[in-house]
């Protein structure tokens, strides 16, 4: 069944300076909410539903873009609008907060990452039979068969743990590198390795 998304409200962020100076020295910027729409959609199913959904955003975006650049509407150079479009985005969330899209005024969409299917589907297949059968061939004495199967699970929870790392740092609302490690405990210089998918 499709993962089912019910947005509540769209936040219209800015592109700020930072507000700590040494930070803001060395160009540190970020995202201040400038406008807020309460919305009352239908549950969305799935991320197609949910992409078109952010994608019908962008003419707004648009315009609250050009607003911010000139409120009097005199955003006439396509430099400035390219400018004004560079630092505005709309932020879909649902009623805890949580990002279901980022939507930028060039069109982009960025939407959370949703597990392969046929990952899924052995991740499920593990938790409901391989690991039980790994158990029963321990019983059993066939150590043989206990080991060849925990390797089998084994890279099939590598291969999740790569998928979700994967999200963690896409998505709308990134990881940092500090939370990323303290998950993985291990250390942030260490990070590269999972990045390139050595997880053993």
């Amino acid at each position: 069944m499709a993962r089912q998304f019910r947005p509540e409200r769209v936040e219209y962020d800015v592109l700020t300076a930072h507000p700590d100076p040494v930070a803001a020295a060395t160009g540190s910027t970020r995202w201040a909410t400038a406008a807020v729409d309460a919305v009352t959609p239908g549950p969305l199913p799935g991320l197609a539903a949910l992409k078109n959904y952010a994608l019908a955003l962008v003419p707004r975006l648009r315009d609250f873009a050009e607003h911010v650049a000139g409120p009097r509407g005199d955003v006439s150079s396509p430099a400035l609008r390219y400018g004004a479009y560079q630092s505005v985005r709309a932020m879909v969330r649902d009623k805890d907060g949580h990002a279901l899209a980022e939507v930028r005024a060039d069109g982009r969409v960025l939407l959370p990452g949703e597990l392969d299917a046929d990952l899924r589907g052995k991740l499920n297949g593990l938790v409901n039979v391989g690991l039980p059968m790994v158990t029963r061939a321990v019983d059993q004495g066939s150590y043989e068969t206990a080991l060849e199967s925990l390797v089998k699970a084994r890279a099939t929870l590598n291969a999740m743990l790569q998928a979700v790392l994967n999200m963690a740092i896409s998505g709308p609302e990134p990881l940092s590198r500090e939370q990323l490690a303290a998950a993985l405990r291990v250390q942030p210089a260490d990070l590269d390795g999972w990045y390139a998918g050595r997880t053993s």
